[in-house]
Protein backbone atom coordinates (compact mmCIF):
# COMPACT_ATOMS: atom_id res chain seq x y z
CA UNK A 1 0.00 0.00 0.00
CA UNK A 2 1.60 3.10 -1.08
CA UNK A 3 1.33 6.99 0.53
CA UNK A 4 -0.14 7.78 -2.03
CA UNK A 5 -3.36 5.61 -1.97
CA UNK A 6 -4.14 6.82 1.77
CA UNK A 7 -6.65 8.84 2.42
CA UNK A 8 -5.30 11.11 4.40
CA UNK A 9 -7.55 12.92 7.27
CA UNK A 10 -6.38 16.77 6.81
CA UNK A 11 -6.30 18.79 10.22
CA UNK A 12 -7.94 21.38 11.08
CA UNK A 13 -6.05 24.86 11.52
CA UNK A 14 -4.91 24.67 14.66
CA UNK A 15 -4.48 20.89 15.13
CA UNK A 16 -2.04 18.12 15.31
CA UNK A 17 -3.50 14.47 13.65
CA UNK A 18 -1.89 10.91 13.89
CA UNK A 19 -3.40 8.07 12.15
CA UNK A 20 -2.13 4.95 10.25
CA UNK A 21 -0.80 4.38 7.46
CA UNK A 22 0.33 0.81 7.17
CA UNK A 23 0.50 -1.66 10.39
CA UNK A 24 3.98 -0.39 11.03
CA UNK A 25 3.77 3.58 9.58
CA UNK A 26 2.01 6.55 10.92
CA UNK A 27 1.30 9.79 9.89
CA UNK A 28 2.04 13.12 11.60
CA UNK A 29 -0.41 15.93 10.26
CA UNK A 30 -0.42 19.50 10.98
CA UNK A 31 -1.65 23.19 10.24
CA UNK A 32 -0.25 26.20 12.00
CA UNK A 33 -2.36 29.21 11.68
CA UNK A 34 -0.63 32.53 10.72
CA UNK A 35 -2.44 33.76 14.09
CA UNK A 36 0.03 31.35 16.03
CA UNK A 37 2.77 32.30 14.45
CA UNK A 38 2.34 35.63 15.11
CA UNK A 39 1.77 35.22 18.33
CA UNK A 40 4.91 33.56 18.94
CA UNK A 41 6.99 36.09 17.06
CA UNK A 42 5.58 38.76 19.17
CA UNK A 43 5.57 37.04 22.40
CA UNK A 44 9.30 35.96 22.20
CA UNK A 45 10.82 38.46 19.93
CA UNK A 46 11.68 35.76 17.13
CA UNK A 47 11.47 35.03 13.67
CA UNK A 48 8.08 32.27 13.63
CA UNK A 49 10.70 30.46 10.59
CA UNK A 50 13.81 30.80 11.98
CA UNK A 51 12.70 28.18 14.70
CA UNK A 52 14.12 24.70 14.81
CA UNK A 53 10.20 22.37 14.71
CA UNK A 54 10.62 19.15 16.86
CA UNK A 55 7.86 16.02 16.95
CA UNK A 56 7.76 14.43 20.26
CA UNK A 57 6.39 10.93 20.35
CA UNK A 58 5.40 10.01 23.82
CA UNK A 59 4.43 6.35 25.25
CA UNK A 60 1.33 6.98 27.48
CA UNK A 61 0.06 3.15 27.94
CA UNK A 62 -2.25 2.81 30.61
CA UNK A 63 -1.59 5.87 32.21
CA UNK A 64 -3.58 9.26 32.22
CA UNK A 65 -1.45 11.30 30.54
CA UNK A 66 -0.77 14.87 32.27
CA UNK A 67 2.43 16.17 30.08
CA UNK A 68 5.12 14.72 32.28
CA UNK A 69 4.19 11.41 33.27
CA UNK A 70 5.06 9.28 30.04
CA UNK A 71 6.69 5.93 30.02
CA UNK A 72 9.48 7.48 27.85
CA UNK A 73 9.36 9.69 24.84
CA UNK A 74 11.69 10.64 21.69
CA UNK A 75 11.65 13.53 19.27
CA UNK A 76 13.05 14.28 15.83
CA UNK A 77 14.08 17.74 14.17
CA UNK A 78 11.46 18.26 11.55
CA UNK A 79 10.55 21.04 9.00
CA UNK A 80 7.79 22.82 9.80
CA UNK A 81 6.29 23.88 6.81
CA UNK A 82 5.70 20.55 5.90
CA UNK A 83 2.55 19.66 7.37
CA UNK A 84 3.41 15.99 7.39
CA UNK A 85 5.46 13.69 9.00
CA UNK A 86 5.80 10.01 9.09
CA UNK A 87 6.82 7.70 12.17
CA UNK A 88 7.97 4.16 11.62
CA UNK A 89 9.39 1.87 14.59
CA UNK A 90 7.43 2.50 17.35
CA UNK A 91 6.27 -0.80 19.95
CA UNK A 92 3.71 -2.75 19.12
CA UNK A 93 0.33 -2.59 21.40
CA UNK A 94 1.11 0.54 23.09
CA UNK A 95 -0.40 3.90 23.19
CA UNK A 96 1.38 7.06 21.87
CA UNK A 97 0.24 10.60 21.46
CA UNK A 98 2.70 13.22 19.66
CA UNK A 99 3.59 16.76 20.22
CA UNK A 100 4.78 19.42 17.43
CA UNK A 101 7.01 22.10 19.15
CA UNK A 102 9.24 25.39 18.38
CA UNK A 103 12.66 25.74 20.14
CA UNK A 104 12.67 28.98 21.84
CA UNK A 105 16.58 30.17 22.62
CA UNK A 106 15.24 32.23 25.36
CA UNK A 107 12.72 29.58 26.84
CA UNK A 108 13.35 26.09 25.00
CA UNK A 109 11.11 23.73 24.03
CA UNK A 110 7.39 25.51 23.60
CA UNK A 111 5.08 23.00 22.59
CA UNK A 112 2.01 24.33 19.76
CA UNK A 113 -0.02 21.38 19.54
CA UNK A 114 -0.65 17.78 20.77
CA UNK A 115 -2.03 14.91 18.61
CA UNK A 116 -5.09 12.39 19.54
CA UNK A 117 -4.17 8.85 20.91
CA UNK A 118 -2.96 6.10 18.94
CA UNK A 119 -2.59 2.47 19.73
CA UNK A 120 -0.12 0.75 18.18
CA UNK A 121 -1.59 -2.71 16.80
CA UNK A 122 0.03 -6.29 17.60
CA UNK A 123 2.33 -6.64 15.11
CA UNK A 124 0.66 -10.22 13.30
CA UNK A 125 -2.33 -7.57 12.11
CA UNK A 126 -2.16 -6.65 8.37
CA UNK A 127 -1.84 -2.91 7.62
CA UNK A 128 -5.76 -3.08 6.14
CA UNK A 129 -7.17 -4.62 9.42
CA UNK A 130 -5.45 -1.83 11.16
CA UNK A 131 -6.58 0.92 9.52
CA UNK A 132 -10.28 -0.59 9.68
CA UNK A 133 -9.80 -1.04 13.45
CA UNK A 134 -8.23 2.75 13.71
CA UNK A 135 -11.62 3.82 11.33
CA UNK A 136 -14.02 1.87 13.13
CA UNK A 137 -12.49 3.56 16.61
CA UNK A 138 -12.65 7.13 15.30
CA UNK A 139 -16.23 6.28 14.60
CA UNK A 140 -17.64 4.63 17.59
CA UNK A 141 -15.94 7.69 19.76
CA UNK A 142 -17.79 8.95 22.57
CA UNK A 143 -21.14 10.34 21.19
CA UNK A 144 -22.28 14.02 22.01
CA UNK A 145 -24.52 14.13 25.28
CA UNK A 146 -28.29 14.15 24.35
CA UNK A 147 -28.75 16.98 26.10
CA UNK A 148 -26.49 19.26 23.91
CA UNK A 149 -29.04 21.25 21.94
CA UNK A 150 -31.46 21.73 25.12
CA UNK A 151 -29.08 23.24 27.72
CA UNK A 152 -29.42 26.59 28.36
CA UNK A 153 -27.13 28.83 30.67
CA UNK A 154 -28.98 27.36 34.19
CA UNK A 155 -31.07 24.58 33.26
CA UNK A 156 -31.04 20.89 32.34
CA UNK A 157 -34.15 20.33 30.15
CA UNK A 158 -35.17 17.03 28.68
CA UNK A 159 -37.35 15.83 26.26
Amino acid sequence: MSEQNINLKQPLQGELHIQWVTADKLVLLWDITLITKKVIESYFSVCFRDLVALIRIYDVTDIIFDGKNAHHFYEVSIPLNNGQWFIKGLAANRSYIAELAVLIPTAGYFPLFRSNCLQTPNLNMKSSQVIKQQSEMNVNQVPSPKWRKLVSTYSYYED
